[in-house]
């Protein structure tokens, strides 16, 4: 069995003694495509040549090329007239001889397709194609600057894209504090110390900075993360072989941690088992490629007949220089591929060769119309300017995948990257996309790879409650103590309290200064002080006439209804403390509900009252029969019915409109503490109310004129006029003091005792007079008056002294 004897034996035919693969004659004018690829045969270990290496890498990539160019041939449309030619050859980074890109000196193509790499045969590749002007183009060079020569130009983002969107990665769950390991060697070097100048911009912290060295224990690694216990997450710029072998003491360990790997290119699937047995997790940042299913169908198709290569065939030694040495593997020269595992990096590869074709397909329109080797070369300035502005889909990509392909003003490609974590499905060890980057983070958040949903902590330090702040603990400045802040104090940020205004004080969780008024403050006392005095006047009201129950003032004033509204104007005085008390839920409802029915309680009484003053005379001044419904039951029911349509509409409201407490913020951006309640809501509430007042004032005034005896109408009639007086004073002030909150709680709570005490005034203190200081007038009288007169007497009429009941 030969090694891919097929596919490198047409690559030899191709790219050998600098001659060109024969072709038919064609009318079509020939621009010639170098491509020089890499091979590191010198350093393959036999475990990683069994995977295929570099080399493997590398053939798969002279292969995208050719596919490439022939794909671009076939379209008719693309550069009709125009055929382009690979012309390819490998490069041993080792060293590089004069001899190996000779072509590029004689055919001088129009372009070159390289794989740059860091080291010191790149860097002579480099500067050999800086002297001809050629425009490059790498498919792979993640390095943070390309050669200073503006031919240069790459189809991949540049490292600090990736260090962007790792930082942004940790930045997402809160990892401020973790380990970095690197693989020996400058080119990890600098990617490192570019992630570490991008993550302390961000206040991310390293406890160690660990470099792996060949041939040495990685349990001693392993151990020294472990001695950073609070640095859960590791990120890891390593090589493949050092990654394996740094899980593997993990395992033997038994150390749990987050890697986050920072791996341009993937791992290929084959080498997921590795993985079977690692404690933790794994993310992996990959820069975006697609499998280019017509590629590997093409690719499989050549090395159908043959599934092994071999370094020491005569016609793959000749791509290289005459004296490079051929290091064989101990025992086994002939190297299996069990599997194809396409490279992430052909897509790059098939990118680039199309971006010199858009370019081509450009000038051909404008500067070259005939487009000739020469007409291209003597404007190379001119084709270079079109290729940084060239701009196309990504071809050969399936439709679900698809990105444009373009230059930045640093010639670097479009920076996107996948991310992976690899996860057990159905038994086996896969990849699994949980997110992507693009100039900015997006994660699935259907997938996740945590337990319980929750990912770890990597931080020094635990998280803060919502009054704690964080303290730098002195000579750690990535570590961190929580402090309580003080009672007066809010949680300006992570690190800062702030003392709140007078007046102030923070709010649940001390995210901010918040306003109510208090039973401290001067705007409350009054109203407290009033509320306070109105309550034992009326307990000392009601029981002075509980102690005179059975005498005619008490009997003949209708003591049920005495009683309900001494329980309303009662209730008026207590909403003043239900205002004046820190808003919540449970107290927000009680100012909806007691407000309106502590009004409802008192007006439904005085209405049913002077209501029953009203029919009564009227239909003795006729001469009629008494009126219906003007007994004690009657009257009770009247009363309950009205005060219950007012206690139903604020249970419904309550229903549709649940109570809520919200921190409104002023003009001065202070935050208010306010009830969900406005100002037109607390209007509509209250409309039931004004009714009730205005029909209870339209039957006062009519009964304004009857006969001394009955003056209790007359001390209704004053109570209800007085209350007008205050409800209209009231509403302007409510209204112009709603920018105010706690000057228009007070307005609103002194309006409320008032309003008691004009009813304990208006309604009572008569009563009290005569019982106090005019008890000879506390006896029972039957006075009978003709309708005319204004003075008959009827049963159960509310006169200052008539029948007893």
């Amino acid at each position: 069995m030969a090694a891919l004897s097929y596919t490198l034996l047409s690559l030899a035919v191709l790219c050998s003694n600098g001659e060109h693969v024969s072709r038919e004659e064609s009318p079509k004018q020939e621009l010639e495509i170098f491509g020089i690829f890499p091979t590191h045969i010198r350093h393959i270990t036999h475990d990683w040549a069994r995977r295929g290496g570099d080399f493997y890498e590398s053939v798969q990539a002279v292969e995208a090329m050719r596919f490439a160019i022939e794909e671009i041939n076939r379209n008719s449309t693309f550069l009709p007239g125009i055929k382009l030619v690979p012309v390819i050859r490998f490069l041993c980074t080792c060293t590089l001889i004069d001899a190996q890109v000779r072509d590029l000196r004689n055919s001088r193509p129009v372009a070159v397709v390289v794989d740059i790499k860091e080291d010191v045969g790149s860097a002579e590749a480099l500067t050999y194609i800086e002297g001809l002007k050629i425009p490059a183009l790498s498919y792979s060079r993640r390095g943070l600057n390309l050669p200073k020569h503006p031919v240069f130009l790459r189809v991949v983002p540049p490292a600090q894209y990736q260090n962007k969107a790792l930082v942004d990665l940790l930045i997402h769950h809160g990892w401020t504090y973790v380990s970095i390991v690197v693989s020996s060697g400058s080119t990890f070097a600098s990617f490192v110390e570019d992630f570490k100048k991008e993550a302390e911009l961000h206040n991310i912290c390293f406890p160690t900075t660990i470099v792996l060295c060949y041939h040495v224990d990685y349990i001693n690694y392993v151990r020294n993360l472990q001695s950073h216990p609070m640095a859960e997450v590791v990120v890891v710029f390593v090589l493949q072989y050092d990654l394996e072998h740094l899980l593997a003491a993990a395992h033997t360990l038994n150390a749990t941690f987050t890697w986050v790997v920072g791996n341009p290119w993937g791992l290929p699937e084959e080498d997921l088992d590795t993985y079977n047995k690692v404690y933790g997790n794994v993310i992996m940042l990959d820069i975006q490629s697609s499998h280019l299913q017509r590629f590997n169908e093409h690719f499989q198709a050549m090395k159908k007949e043959a599934n092994v290569y071999n370094y020491t065939d005569p016609t793959i030694k000749s791509l290289f220089s005459d004296d490079f040495i051929f290091h064989s593997i101990p025992g086994e020269e002939n190297i299996t591929v069990d599997e194809f595992q396409p490279s992430p990096k052909i897509q790059s590869v098939v990118n680039a060769v199309y971006a010199i074709a858009h370019a081509l397909q450009n000038m051909s329109s404008s500067t070259c119309p005939n487009m000739s080797a020469d007409c291209v070369r003597e404007n190379n300035d001119i084709f270079m300017t079109f290729l940084r502005k060239t701009r196309f889909t990504a071809p050969l990509t399936d439709p679900e995948v698809q990105y444009t392909v373009k230059f930045d003003h640093n010639s670097n490609g479009p920076a996107r990257y996948n991310i992976f974590t690899i996860q057990e499905i159905n038994g086996s060890f896969q990849y699994q996309q949980i997110g992507s980057w693009a100039e900015e983070l997006t994660l699935n958040s259907n997938q996740t790879m945590w337990e319980n949903n929750t990912a770890p902590e990597s931080r020094c330090g635990k998280t803060c409650g919502n009054q704690e702040k964080k303290m730098t603990v002195p000579g750690y400045p990535c570590c961190w103590v929580c402090v309580m802040c003080q009672p007066n104090e809010l949680l300006l940020n992570e690190t800062t309290c702030k003392e709140c205004d007078p007046g102030y004080q923070p709010n649940t969780d001390h995210s901010g200064c918040i306003s109510y008024i208090q039973w401290g403050d001067g705007l409350a006392i009054g109203p407290l002080c009033f509320s306070g005095l109105g309550i034992l006047s009326t307990i000392f009201v009601g029981g002075v006439l509980l102690w005179n129950n059975n005498t005619p003032i008490v009997k003949a004033s209708g003591r049920e209804f005495c009683y309900i509204l001494l329980s309303g104007v009662l209730l008026l005085y207590i909403m003043t403390f239900t205002f004046i008390a820190r808003p919540s839920v449970v107290i927000c409802g009680l100012r909806r509900l007691g407000l309106a029915t502590s009004f409802a309680i008192c007006y439904s009484a005085l209405l049913t009252k002077t209501n029953r003053i009203t029919r009564i005379f009227n239909s003795a001044q006729k001469g009629i029969a008494p009126p219906r419904y003007i007994n004690l039951a009657s009257q009770l029911s009247i009363c309950l019915a009205l005060i219950t349509c007012q206690i139903l509409g604020l249970v419904i409201w309550l229903i549709v409109d649940p109570a809520e407490v919200i921190e409104s913020i002023s003009p001065d951006k202070h935050i208010t503490l306010q009830c969900k309640l406005g100002d037109i809501k607390i209007l509509f509430s209250l409309v039931y109310n004004v009714l009730l007042i205005l029909l209870c004032t339209v039957y006062a005034f009519k009964t304004r004129k009857y006969p001394e005896n009955f003056n209790e109408a007359k001390c209704i009639g004053f109570t209800m006029y007085t209350t007008c007086i205050i409800w209209l004073a009231f509403m302007p002030v409510f209204y112009v003091t709603s920018d105010h909150p706690k000057v228009q709680v007070t307005a609103l709570c002194t309006s409320i005792s008032l309003c008691g005490l004009v009813i304990i005034g208006g309604v009572f203190v008569p009563k009290l007079y005569i019982i106090f200081c005019h008890p000879e007038k506390n006896v029972k009288s039957v006075q009978r008056v003709n309708p005319s007169s204004h003075t008959e007497s009827s049963r159960g009429s509310t006169g200052e002294v008539s029948q007893s009941r």
